[in-house]
């Protein structure tokens, strides 16, 4: 079905008529905020699915409408600042409440940074930056009157700090850098209050159920520091907060803060290899006071991976783990808590065995920057599989996944885009076709991992427009066939699963073949 065509077929409203807000906030009619939104917006659903990259993926005609149908609710559910709350003038929405949530917006500009200018994207982080307290703090959730949803000392106050990580990623795909003088020192200050009022003397980094965003994960309590007292999550969150600003940091020169988050780094990493991985189990644990681990297996113990604090032995021990059919391989990979964990609900308990965007993706990058793109993509096939069948059963993306079963999970709320579009649009590009760009480098990396005919058309390289389709093959070991559509030379990096190969894409329209034997 051709977009234009597709545009037209895509119902405004679908499943379930209400969204229920977290904790006590008003709840609001979905059906009628996405039958009015889209007359509100500056771009209308058809110019906008003109203008993002189209996916080439013969054979799964269904992920192609379920990509489509999120950008149009992701459009739709897009919000505007007022002079009230002093948000920015546009930006990507939460699609369940009317605050807005620290990670939430980090996730979603994961697919929204695919938008290609077309929606609102990094600026949406803007907001939690223009509401930064004197002493560096930065409010986890904040109300649609731009007041901090809780106080500074409240367990729940901080969130996952993904904000240096956002940005970065937006640097990647559009070259601009501009934003990069004025943030370091906002996440410099926010890194060192959380340095200074969530961190105990061990080293470790503590918070709460609710301000992990997993909110009744049986590992925690919702509202309370304690326990864990050493949290895995925030640590790999911390460390992977500082990895991403030392590269910001180094890029404009300031040498003092990258040293300053590169020894941080460091130092996190020494702490959570030594006090949290566990040799006999091959996963890490979050710890109790005495430095004992308390074993619940759960997704927040692969957040290391992503840090970029595990060495190969711990990479290797998490994905037996994520291969463990016992445990984490489940029929929609990967549930929050273990299937082994006495707590675990089949049919999803929220975070007590939901399938949720922001972990897998979270493990997915994990995995990918750990050189382990075969294991993102087997999970990324299976998850946006499931997607799929929910997608045709109900119209829409939901808010999380049962695990056993292709269901919305129980509880779960529809039309969530916000970050259920992670997997339909982020991981369909960069996992499933494979494709990452670096507008900085003018170069296109791709792990093609499939034997179809698979690409992407109109994607935008910097102020070049590309076009990528492989041609199907037989076998993993075939030579492989891309067609190249280029305005402007770029360079081409391949992994065909087997070899990998660098070529100088010349302007043109023309055919590439590579190897496919081992050389």
């Amino acid at each position: 079905m051709k977009r234009r065509d597709f545009i037209k077929t895509i119902p405004l409203a679908a499943a379930l008529p209400m969204a229920l807000a977290r904790g006590d906030e008003r709840t609001y009619d979905l059906d009628e905020k996405l039958e009015t939104a889209l007359k509100k917006k500056p771009i209308t659903p058809e110019k906008l699915l003109k203008h993002v990259p189209e996916p080439v993926i013969p054979g799964r005609p269904d992920l192609i409408e379920m990509y489509n149908k999120c950008w149009v609710i992701g459009l739709a559910m897009t919000e505007h600042g007022s002079e009230e709350n002093g948000f920015v003038d546009w930006y990507i929405g939460e699609a369940f409440d009317p605050r807005i949530f620290q990670w939430d917006t980090s996730f979603a500009l994961a697919w929204a940074k695919y938008s290609q200018g077309a929606m609102p994207n990094i600026v949406s982080q803007d907001n939690f930056y223009r509401k930064q307290h004197e002493d560096g703090a930065i409010g986890g959730v904040i109300r649609s009157n731009g007041v901090d949803n809780q106080p500074t000392d409240s367990p729940s106050f901080t969130h996952n700090n993904l904000f240096s990580w956002a940005e970065w990623e937006y640097y990647m795909v559009t070259g601009d850098d501009s934003r990069f003088e004025r943030v370091v020192p906002i996440l410099k200050k926010y890194a060192n209050w959380v340095e200074k009022h969530r961190r105990h003397d061990n080293g470790h980094y503590y918070w709460s159920g609710f301000g992990s965003g997993m909110d009744n994960s049986p590992r925690s309590k919702a509202r309370s520091f304690y326990p864990p007292y050493g949290w895995v999550d925030y640590d790999g969150n911390e460390a992977l907060a500082a990895y991403y600003l030392v590269k910001m940091a180094e890029h404009i020169g300031d040498s003092k803060t990258a040293k300053e988050f590169r020894d941080l780094h460091a130092q996190i990493k020494l702490d959570v290899n030594e006090d949290m991985w566990s040799e006999e189990d091959r996963i890490y644990w979050d710890i109790d006071k005495d430095g004992s681990f308390m074993k619940v297996k759960t997704v927040a113990l692969f957040w290391p991976m992503w840090g970029r604090i595990t060495e190969e032995k711990h990479v290797d021990g998490l994905a037996s783990h994520l291969n463990d059919a016992s445990s984490f391989n489940r029929p929609h990979r990967v549930p929050t808590t273990a299937a082994d964990e006495p707590t675990y609900a089949p049919s999803g308990g929220y975070w007590r065995g939901s399938v949720w965007a922001p972990t897998n993706h979270m493990i997915v990058r994990g995995l990918v920057e750990n050189n382990r793109p075969k294991l993102a993509r087997d999970i990324v096939v299976n998850h946006l599989n499931n997607q799929s069948i929910v997608f045709q059963d109900t119209g829409t993306v939901w808010e999380n996944y049962a695990p056993e079963f292709p269901k919305p999970g129980q509880p779960s709320k529809p039309n969530f885009v916000g970050w259920s579009a992670d997997g339909p649009i982020a991981q369909l590009i960069e996992n499933y076709i494979g494709i990452e760009i670096n507008v900085p480098e003018n170069t296109v990396h791709w792990n093609l991992l499939s034997t179809e005919e698979l690409g992407l058309r109109n994607l935008k390289l910097g102020d070049n427009t590309v076009e990528l389709v492989a041609q199907e093959r037989k076998y993993y070991t075939d030579p492989v066939t891309i067609d190249v559509n280029t305005q402007k030379e770029f360079t081409l990096e391949l992994n065909d699963g087997t070899n990998q190969f660098t070529e100088k894409i010349t302007p043109a329209k023309k055919s590439y073949t590579f190897g496919g034997e081992e050389k």
